[in-house]
């Protein structure tokens, strides 16, 4: 067999349709494992490895190793390692480059219950006035990052998603966007009424003075280039710390607070999970497919942004 790690990069990328930083993560986990084992990929043999290799590095992922300079790792982080091995054991299994799949009988650290971190409604609704007020500035990168965390507040997209918007992902009005999710799902999420006519002037006046190049990005710096991940993230940190918000300040913070608020406000769970592209309800049970009319009553209905 050859190089078993390409291939299985080429499944993740053109079969399981994983986004290029998902790809990345799970042949880092899955080369560190091959380097514990005393292999490389080239030379890799995984079906001489049993399920005692499999626990040590587990234990040595958990534990540490000060000779390496490697701290201990959160049960989470662990197992979040120890998925990528197993799932990678699991096609060679399925594709038939293994007889036996060892790894199949071991099991994940139990890890506490947290619950997710999002920003109270008072809170948000101060920032959220600082937020609009920014859209009238005549500094762009201050209104771009206003802009961000408003889109992020509002429709309770993934960083991923927000980085690979363009103006043609909105409709002509404006009232909602087209995203392309984890596998490459596509939804609907419908854009509240207030942030429509703010959203429409910063795109044209992205489109008349930062975009140069012919870029259709929704965000880009002040050079016109696109954004990258990193500057989205610390823009959002920025504003949030900026508002006031203690602890997490990431964009997922404001997914999670996207969802909290639409909940207590009476949304059913499943047309949250749709609205948030999650495939199981495990996250926020079944993934059921909602006609947008109706995705879109209950957003306005629940939303406390909507009028």
């Amino acid at each position: 067999m050859s190089n078993p790690l390409l291939l299985f990069e080429n499944f993740l990328q053109a079969e399981k349709r994983y986004s290029p930083g998902t790809v990345a993560n799970y042949l880092r986990d899955c080369r560190e494992f091959i380097n514990h084992c005393g292999s490389t990929p080239e030379e890799f043999r995984p079906e001489l490895i049993s399920a005692e290799d499999f626990s040590e590095w587990i234990m040595k992922l958990s534990d540490g190793d000060q000779k390496a300079h490697l701290k201990p790792l959160k049960p989470s982080s662990v197992n979040t390692k120890a998925s990528s091995v197993k799932a990678f054991y699991k096609w060679l299994h399925n594709e038939n480059h293994i007889d036996h799949n060892a790894l199949e009988v071991t099991h994940r650290l139990k890890t506490p219950k947290r619950l997710p971190s999002y920003i109270p409604e008072e809170k948000m609704a101060l920032i959220l006035e600082g937020l609009f007020e920014a859209q009238h500035s005549s500094e762009f990168p201050v209104r771009r990052d206003a802009m961000l965390v408003l889109l992020l507040y509002c429709t309770g997209l993934r960083l991923a998603e927000i980085t690979q918007l363009t103006r043609d992902s909105f409709s002509s009005s404006w009232d909602q966007v087209k995203i392309v999710g984890k596998g490459r799902k596509e939804r609907i999420v419908p854009i509240v009424s207030t942030l429509r006519p703010l959203l429409e002037n910063f795109a044209e006046f992205t489109r008349q003075n930062i975009c140069t190049s012919g870029e259709n990005l929704l965000f880009l710096t002040s050079k016109g280039s696109p954004m990258s991940r990193y500057q989205i993230e610390r823009a959002v940190q920025k504003v949030l710390s900026a508002g006031g918000v203690e602890g997490k300040h990431s964009p997922h913070v404001l997914r999670h607070t996207f969802a909290s608020l639409l909940l207590g406000r009476g949304a059913d769970i499943r047309e949250i999970q749709e609205l948030l592209g999650h495939s199981s309800l495990r996250t926020t049970q079944i993934y059921t497919h909602t006609n947008i009319a109706r995705l879109k009553e209950v957003y306005r209905a629940a939303h406390p942004r909507e009028s």
